[in-house]
């Protein structure tokens, strides 16, 4: 066995010996054809050449990397030819040693004297020609729109194309040379710095972001004629135009007595008198419902008004949207029909009840009186008279009962699946508000007997807030102006949540109470997430924590708060467990957990 080990280890040593041999023949190889070589690349006066990469060579001059066929392709043109910008990217050896080079290794395609492009060498120096002019007139042009012109004499151009049209040119002449600065056009040493004169502001020579149109095309109206805007075009002189003409050829020329466009014209003349008109029509209506615009003196069905037995009812969104067109009556269009077909089922009943007109559903209906109800049938369309009637009836022991009847009645059917689809949705919400009140209990007997105990962090910082005047801890009532807060009025039934205030008045019209916090929660939470978002509000823990809604405890930590029955708006109470403040209570506690020490040091203890 160790001879076989001493063979193997032999053969091992004259294999590694052997290539370290051909590595090292290799090596002089290679050295030797690089001396061979090098002195053959330069090209003499008179002789024939050719083009190899530079990357190319830099590899074969290195021993250690593999040299690969030689690849012209990446320095070719269209017209499959030498690129005139890539010449510093080869280099110029004789056509002896392109030979060998091409004969070990091979690759393509060959470039000799005649693969120089004469076509890309011709636009080229056409291009940097036209660059050069291209500052030259921009310098001209610039001193020439300084001059004040006569109404009588040049042509209108685009003021956004006037200061763009330097860049417009340049992305011409660039969409044939890719290689050329796009952003500069540096030129013969020269910088935009040195070609855009200060303080020209129609002159900037930069591009506005968002514009897309051709030269001179920013003047031109929608129906291919001259705009009728005089601020968004310019008179330049007729010399200005040539020169402008010359870079854009197919631009639409407006000579200065061309008129703007008639039919723009006509367009905004009745613009004009449509405005006129919806401004009257604004007044007529805001002067004959001002009442319903300013949301005063509205009916209420829990407070019925003696002097009618007749209610009418309309949807909350076409007062809101009569509101906004009253408001600018120039950018809304104008309310032609009421709508009520939106508060009624397919069966044609009614999808809300009288009671539920004051509560939950007043922001989908609003109340009208008689009066105005005969001015909206004159001025809008009806589709369906919605109107809840006041009935008063006797009953048995002869005391009088009120009730309330409307027309179209109630859809049964439809109003129970209303109500489902409401639920619902109140089970389904995202980023919505609850809130939570702490209810703490016997603070004072807690302060009284227990002074060195300390309160939790948020009892605490409402302990420090109650020597303040009422509202200066709240944000929302400290005015900037240093108004009285105003009285609100109270809601009608057709007011929606979104009402409208004037400045300084408290927006939300819900009034919060002390020791309760806005937190925004989702329906697909856990209960246990709520509870360490009210640890950070509250600075409870959720071991300490004891939640209730509407009388019920909330227990269960994995279930969500759309199956707990949380919906927004919902004002869960909050009960922490806090520590004993009654020192003798607590002495009999210490005393009960340690042990009974009556018996010690008797013989009693060891039985």
């Amino acid at each position: 066995m160790v001879e076989r080990d001493n063979k193997k280890f032999e053969e091992w040593c004259m294999e590694m010996a052997e290539m370290r041999r051909q590595s090292v023949d290799k090596g002089k190889a290679k050295h030797e054809e690089v001396q061979e070589l090098f002195n053959m690349l330069p090209t003499k006066e008179g002789e024939c050449y050719e083009f190899l990469p530079v990357d190319w060579l830099r590899k074969w001059l290195d021993d250690s990397a593999v040299t690969k066929p030689v690849d012209n392709s990446h320095h070719l043109c269209v017209h499959n030819r030498l690129i005139p910008d890539k010449i510093c990217d080869v280099k110029r050896i004789s056509q002896k040693a392109a030979d060998i080079f091409y004969a070990r290794y091979g690759g393509g395609p060959r470039l000799d004297a005649s693969a120089l492009c004469r076509d890309c060498v011709m636009e080229k120096c056409r291009i940097l020609r036209l660059k050069n002019q291209l500052n030259e007139d921009y310098k001209i042009i610039s001193n020439l729109t300084r001059i004040t012109l006569q109404s009588h004499e040049g042509y209108w151009v685009g003021k956004a194309s006037l200061r763009s049209w330097r860049q417009l040119a340049l992305e011409q002449l660039d969409g044939k040379d890719d290689d050329s600065d796009r952003t500069d056009g540096k030129s013969n040493g020269e910088g935009p710095n040195n070609l855009h004169a200060k303080g020209d502001d129609e002159m900037t020579g930069e591009k506005e972001d968002g514009e897309d149109l051709n030269f001179n095309e920013d003047l031109v109206c929608p129906h291919g004629d001259l705009c009728i805007s005089e601020t968004e075009r310019r008179l330049v002189s007729d010399e200005t135009w040539d020169r402008l003409k010359a870079y854009f050829p197919k631009s639409p020329a407006f000579i200065h007595y061309h008129s703007p466009c008639v039919q723009c014209q006509v367009l905004e003349k009745e613009g004009e008198e449509n405005e006129t008109l919806s401004k009257m029509m604004a007044n007529e209506q805001k002067s004959a419902l001002l009442c319903l615009f300013q949301d005063k003196n509205r009916p209420l069905l829990i407070k019925w008004p003696e002097e009618t037995d007749v209610l009418y009812v309309v949807s909350q969104f076409f007062v809101e949207e009569w509101k906004k067109f009253i408001r600018k009556p120039t950018k809304c269009s104008p309310v032609s029909s009421v709508g009520n077909n939106a508060l009624l089922c397919p069966h044609g009943g009614l999808m809300f009840t009288a009671e539920s007109m004051t509560k939950e559903d007043s922001k989908h209906v609003a109340l009208i009186w008689p009066s105005e109800w005969e001015i909206i049938h004159k001025l809008f369309v009806v589709d369906n008279t919605i109107k809840v009637i006041q009935l008063m009836k006797t009953g048995e022991t002869g005391t009088v009962l009120l009730e309330y009847k409307t027309i179209p009645g109630l859809c049964g059917e439809c109003r129970e699946g209303l109500l489902c689809q409401q639920q619902r949705d109140l089970r389904e919400y995202t980023q919505a508000t609850i809130y939570i009140r702490k209810v703490v209990e016997s603070v004072k007997v807690m302060k009284e007997g227990a002074p060195e105990l300390n309160l939790s962090g948020s009892e605490a910082e409402e302990e420090r807030e109650e020597g303040k005047v009422d509202g200066e801890k709240d944000p929302d009532f400290n005015q900037s102006n240093g108004a009285k807060r105003r009285k609100l009025a109270h809601p009608c039934i057709g007011s929606s949540s979104s009402t409208y205030y004037k400045q300084g008045i408290r927006r939300s019209t819900r009034h919060r109470v002390r020791g309760e916090k806005e937190l925004i929660v989702s329906a697909n939470q856990t209960l246990k997430e709520l509870k360490i978002q009210i640890m950070h509000a509250f600075s409870v823990a959720p071991f300490d924590q004891n939640l209730s809604l509407d009388g019920r405890m909330l227990t269960d930590d994995t279930a969500t708060l759309g199956n707990l029955g949380v919906i927004p708006e919902s004002v869960i109470l909050l009960k922490a467990d806090e520590p004993i403040a009654d020192y003798t209570a607590m002495d009999d506690i210490m005393q009960v957990c340690m042990p009974e020490e009556g018996f010690k040091g008797t013989g009693l203890l060891g039985h």
